[in-house]
């Protein structure tokens, strides 16, 4: 409450990310970038994270989101930092385009 949104960015890029990079895979397997969201809110407030496929962006059927709210934080001078993962995408896509085992991995997209 008495920060920035800024703030919150601050400690997502890079360290954060770097971080989650690792667990996930490394960086030669997690190249697509980290999607993310930002809110400043009281006590409770929930946020919808972002979700998509590590290895590249454009795959569509990863794309969804996870709402979640800590219903004790943030406090007055606390940053709430949330990581949601998933072990696959929607089990039954209908939303075509690019499928996970057509991926290349180059470049984070395709």
């Amino acid at each position: 409450m008495a920060g920035e949104l800024e703030h919150g960015h601050a400690i997502l890029h890079p360290k954060f990310g770097r971080g989650l990079r690792e667990e996930c895979g490394g960086q030669d397997v997690c190249k697509a970038i980290i999607p993310s969201a930002a809110k400043v809110g009281g006590l409770g407030t929930a946020i919808d994270v972002p979700l998509h496929y590590k290895r590249a962006a454009f795959v569509r059927s990863h794309y969804d989101s996870f709402e979640v709210g800590v219903p004790d934080a943030p406090l007055q001078d606390e940053i709430v930092v949330i990581a949601a993962l998933t072990d696959s995408g929607r089990p039954l896509p209908r939303i075509g385009g690019l499928k996970k085992e057509e991926v290349k991995g180059e470049d984070g997209l395709r």
